[in-house]
């Protein structure tokens, strides 16, 4: 028999439908796709659709097989229109304008000629997951929907020259007729330059013409893994995925491969061309190959879940690494340096299909990665160092400090906790003062770090009101400084007595969080005094809070605050009056700039003091934090 020609705007009905053929999409195997302009009777605004055209004995009668088995999916776009003919060759005629679309003498009739569907401008749209538990929710709310849809069961009636519409409601069936826009000149055309295609083995027989709505272009899957989506977005679609190959599977059918094309990605996905799925265990005529397909069904053409489990593999692959099987290779994933990720990867891309996870658990193990990779990983640089100056009157170095991390396994339960005390007391007081203060502090936290994200304020006021237990009844005639801060995740806390001082240095701006209980500080705030003359005031060093000085705190002594979000690249800086009573703010803001090492920062600023006299003990820490988003990396081979 002659087979099909249809070239762009060629015209044909498929009741209720007109269709206008705005680009021939290209042929994948016996199918043939084409971008149409769907026009109903009645006028309604046009929309873009998807036709395609392929033996009523091939993949598109196994697609509606598979289709009446689904029901009403609501991951699967639904059919507008459908019909069976038996020759499409004698009611096609070709448009006038057809450009370089008709079959010449070159050609042969060997094959249908290819027109490159013209670019659209639309409107930019972004595959975004929200990660919240509405998501979860979904997938749960598609079981439901899956469960029901099991009794919906569709007849499907095709015959010569009868076509039948899905949606809307069904009409007569009429046969398939043309429209050419010029058909004199075109009758002419025709007869010069036609030549009829030889028939491909297995696509004689009637046709089957499919059509359903056309996916938004800039929402396909192709679309989106040339966006190279992050690896939380990445974990989210392929779990959709993986639900839609799941309750295929449930009617016993096994998606081995998917045509990124044919699949818009939102919420929910929907899935336009069901021509890669087979039924469960049964033997396919001819070895399968594809970009996501098993390599076994090359050799032992049996779909099983199996087989289903390594496409889902063989996608997330992709769309973390960018490779994916290029013609007859096969693909060979770069290990995976990630916990969890890692297995998912190597356990359903194993060659052992035994092995492979069931596409139920794929499933939950994706939602569970996803959420496990939720949030941002957070890291500390920590730098710090002392010095106990040049002044020959200070022998012991009165200032001690301590920094510590505890990682509970995810970013929001991390915690980092820096201390400084800063020592006073004749003889070695000062020393064993600021020391039991540190060590209380920290003995204290390790034992109660678990109930600090209750009421993190409480929780340090209590660590302070312990240390100043512990020195007013171990050392008499000694005091301390003691400025904390807790972090937890982005969290960050404070709790200050005495002139130690604590800053946020964030972008290129520098804030001091903590007050300076000191006599100049009471009389700068209450006007007796410039800033700048307390720098030079013989009573700067005269506290009006310490520890040690009294057995009991009274309310409001300790300054807490528990209300400020860290940013990514925020320096927090502690130190002893040492350091900020010769370094200026503005040089502390230098020399902690994003560009700097931190260990080098302090170095620097510490080498400073000792320049400038170093007349009392300094000591400083710094603690930069950053927040990175999971991303994957390949481990080198």
């Amino acid at each position: 028999m002659t087979s099909d020609v249809i070239t762009e705007n060629s015209r044909l009905s498929l009741s209720p439908f007109s269709l206008t053929v705005l680009a021939n999409l290209g042929q994948r195997g016996q199918i043939r796709y084409f971008k149409v302009r769907v026009e109903t009777e009645t006028g309604d605004t046009p929309q873009d659709g998807l036709l395609r055209i392929g033996s009523a004995q091939g993949l598109l009668q196994q697609e509606l097989q598979l289709r009446d088995t689904l029901g009403n999916y609501g991951l699967i776009a639904p059919l507008l229109a459908q019909s069976q003919i038996s020759d499409l060759s004698e009611i096609l005629q070709l448009s006038q304008d057809v450009g370089e679309s008709y079959l010449s003498e070159e050609d042969g009739g060997d094959s249908l000629a290819s027109v490159e569907p013209e670019s659209e401008d639309s409107e930019s749209g972004n595959s975004q997951f929200e990660d919240s538990e509405s998501e979860d929710s979904q997938f749960e709310d598609s079981e439901s929907e899956d469960s029901e849809s099991e009794d919906s069961q569709s007849e499907t009636e095709g015959s010569s020259q009868q076509s039948q519409s899905l949606e809307p409601e069904s009409v007569a069936p009429e046969s398939v007729a043309t429209e050419s826009v010029d058909t004199e000149e075109e009758s002419e055309y025709l007869e010069d330059e036609y030549y009829p295609e030889e028939p491909l083995p297995g696509d004689e027989g009637d046709r089957l013409l499919l059509l359903t709505a056309f996916p938004q272009p800039d929402k396909t899957l192709a679309q989106w893994l040339e966006r190279s989506p992050s690896l939380k977005d990445t974990l989210t679609a392929i779990a959709q995925i993986c639900q839609l190959f799941w309750y295929i599977h449930q009617q016993h059918w096994c998606m081995v491969d998917l045509d990124p094309d044919w699949l818009e990605m939102g919420q929910p996905l929907r899935c336009f061309d069901l021509t890669c799925a087979y039924p469960e265990e049964t033997p396919l005529t001819s070895g399968r190959l594809g970009t996501y397909c098993a390599p076994e069904l090359s050799a032992q053409p049996i779909p099983n879940e199996a087989s289903s489990t390594y496409t889902i593999g063989a996608l997330l692959y992709h769309a973390l690494s960018g490779e994916c099987t290029r013609g007859d290779r096969p693909l060979d994933p770069k290990p995976c340096a990630i916990p969890y990720l890692s297995q998912l990867l190597s356990l359903s891309l194993t060659p052992i299909s035994d092995e492979r996870f069931s596409l139920a658990q794929f499933r939950s193990l994706l939602i569970e990665t996803r959420n496990r990779f939720n949030q941002q990983r957070l890291h500390w640089e920590i730098a710090s160092d002392s010095t106990v100056g040049l002044s020959p009157r200070r022998l012991h170095n009165e200032d001690h400090y301590g920094v510590a991390q505890l990682d509970e396994g995810t970013p929001d339960n991390q915690q980092l906790l820096a201390a400084l005390a800063d020592g006073m007391g004749g003889m070695a007081q000062g020393e064993v003062a600021s020391q039991l203060a540190i060590e209380t502090v920290f003995q204290e936290w390790r034992s109660q770090s678990h109930h600090f994200s209750d009421n993190p304020s409480q929780h340090l006021e209590s660590l302070l009101k312990n240390a100043n237990s512990a020195i007013s009844q171990a050392v008499p005639n000694g005091g301390t400084t003691l400025s904390l801060i807790f972090a937890q995740g982005r969290h960050l806390s404070l709790a200050h007595v005495g002139d130690s001082r604590i800053y946020l240095l964030r972008k290129q701006d520098i804030q001091q969080l903590s007050e300076d209980h000191s006599l100049v500080a009471l009389l700068v705030a209450s006007g007796e005094i410039s800033l700048e003359e307390s720098y030079e005031h013989p009573d700067r060093n005269v506290l009006t809070k310490s520890l040690g000085s009294k057995q009991q705190l009274s309310r409001g002594y300790i300054q807490t605050q528990t209300d400020l979000t860290l940013e990514d690249g925020d320096i927090l800086v502690l130190c002893s009056d040492g350091v900020w009573d010769l370094v200026p703010d503005r040089e502390l803001q230098e020399q902690f700039s994003p560009s700097i090492p931190l260990h080098s920062a302090v170095q620097t600023i510490l080498d400073t003091v000792l320049k400038r006299g170093a007349i009392d003990n300094a000591t400083l820490i710094a603690a930069r934090c950053r927040f990175h988003p999971q991303e994957f990396v390949p481990s080198p081979s």
